[in-house]
């Protein structure tokens, strides 16, 4: 009865984590939602098309400027052991900013000529900030599910994306047109590092001495798998996304770089709202039961991916019936291209709703290897699909089918590839607590 009782409390606690950070998002992504037929008349397509360029290279540089280490925040048994790896995190992210600066000084002409995109030279400068800022609030956020500080998670979510929004619509009504969308972007993630720091923070004297440099070399070295092994796959993780975005923007005119960066807008609202919530509680459930006797991981897996093709099942066939009419009403009669964009990338939105917030399973098994094999696997085949649809000629409404079916199909192996690891896992750890198997009696009487 005890044993029931836990159950339900864990349950109990897990649904109100995803309340939290649910409502947490929902507030941030109303406002955005509600700003964003504002943004579309401030904002041109060729606006919009920098603003997709810089988040693509904020994003991409942003999700590895801690080395992965990140993802080891919520494993440790020893708190100090979670600290060491939080400094570490946070000093890769400073020194991957200044490297970035550099970089900037050195190659910002030559970028901004790539994609014939003059205006977009000035701000490259935001890339190197924005990304160690995306890098904190990483950091910082598995911090915060490790201490299951969900309401925190829910502030920063909200602040976030008031801080953004916010920034974007003053500097657009300012005739900041094409980096103003940016400059939101830059500072919602650095306002986001700041509301979860003070809780990251600890007094205990036991706790704060790993951020010591001998303590924090050796957690280094402990966990050098993450750096050695995730931070490449996380790279080729965030290329399959942003890769093939950087792809179009360079083969096709600076509008449909705008007009994807309208839809990538919208679609990601129901991510955002439920998925990226489902995220957080999963993995700090999924990190508990493995540290634990690792029976209820498949459970807690089956139970999660059941509840996210709830949200995104109709979400799709929605966005399938109605998105070109909706966004020609929104937003207005030039972003209906926006509407088609978004019907193409349904299923591919559908699917990462579904597969993304469980890829972290491998992570938690610590299948790094599996993850990596999948992360090449998905940029061969996403970016190639978008590559071969561009350099055939083809329509980029079609390069975006391409990539909008492709991303669907490798979302899908991602599923099966967790599914799979969870299954094993859960059946070794049965087999565990069982005990050995009982020698038969007639066996053990023909080897006397």
């Amino acid at each position: 009865m005890s044993r029931l009782r836990a159950v339900r409390g864990r349950m109990t606690a897990s649904r109100r984590g995803v309340l939290s950070i649910a409502a947490g998002s929902a507030g941030g992504q109303v406002l955005a939602l509600a700003a964003a037929p504002l943004l579309a008349r401030l904002y041109s397509p060729a606006d919009f098309g920098v603003f997709t360029i810089v988040a693509a290279l904020v994003t991409t540089i942003g999700t590895v400027a801690a080395f992965r280490f990140e993802l080891a925040v919520p494993l440790p048994e020893r708190e100090r052991d979670a600290q060491a790896l939080v400094a570490l995190g946070l000093a890769a992210a400073a020194a991957t900013a200044l490297l970035g600066t550099v970089a900037v000084l050195l190659v910002g002409d030559g970028v901004a000529g790539l994609f014939g995109r003059p205006e977009l030279r000035p701000w490259l400068w935001l890339v190197p900030p924005a990304a160690a800022a995306t890098a904190a609030v990483l950091v910082l956020n598995q911090m915060a599910i490790r201490h299951r500080r969900y309401g925190s998670i829910g502030r920063r979510n909200f602040l976030q994306s008031a801080t953004m929004v916010t920034t974007q619509v003053v500097a657009g009504a300012g005739g900041l047109r094409s980096g103003g969308l940016s400059l939101g972007l830059g500072m919602g993630q650095v306002v986001g590092a700041l509301v979860l720091l003070p809780g990251a923070r600890s007094a205990d004297p036991e706790v704060r001495a790993g951020r010591r440099l001998r303590h924090l070399w050796e957690s280094a070295v402990r966990y050098r798998r993450f750096p050695l092994l995730l931070a490449p796959s996380g790279l080729l993780n965030i290329l399959g996304l942003q890769l093939p975005i950087l792809f179009i923007a360079y083969w096709y005119p600076a509008s449909v770089a705008g007009y994807l960066g309208l839809t990538q807008r919208v679609i990601a609202m129901p991510a955002a709202l439920v998925a990226s919530a489902v995220a957080q509680v999963y993995l700090a459930e999924i990190s508990r039961a493995v540290r634990g006797d690792g029976e209820g991981a498949r459970r807690i897996f089956v139970g999660a991916s059941r509840k996210l093709t709830l949200v995104a099942g109709p979400a799709a066939l929605a966005v399938v019936l109605g998105a070109p009419t909706v966004f020609a009403v929104v937003f207005g009669a030039p972003w209906r291209t926006s509407g088609a964009y978004t019907q193409a990338l349904a299923l591919y939105m559908a699917a990462q709703i579904i597969a993304s917030p469980l890829s972290q399973t491998l992570i938690v098994l610590e299948r790094q290897g599996l993850q990596l094999a999948w992360d090449v696997g998905r940029v061969v085949l996403v970016t190639g699909a978008v590559v071969a649809a561009a350099r055939s000629g083809a329509s980029a409404l079609t390069a975006i089918w391409a990539l909008g079916v492709s991303g669907a199909v490798a979302y899908g192996a991602a599923w099966l590839m967790s599914l799979r690891a969870v299954t094993v896992d859960s059946r070794r750890a049965r087999q565990a607590a069982a005990g050995p198997r009982p020698v038969p009696v007639r066996a053990a009487a023909l080897n006397d």
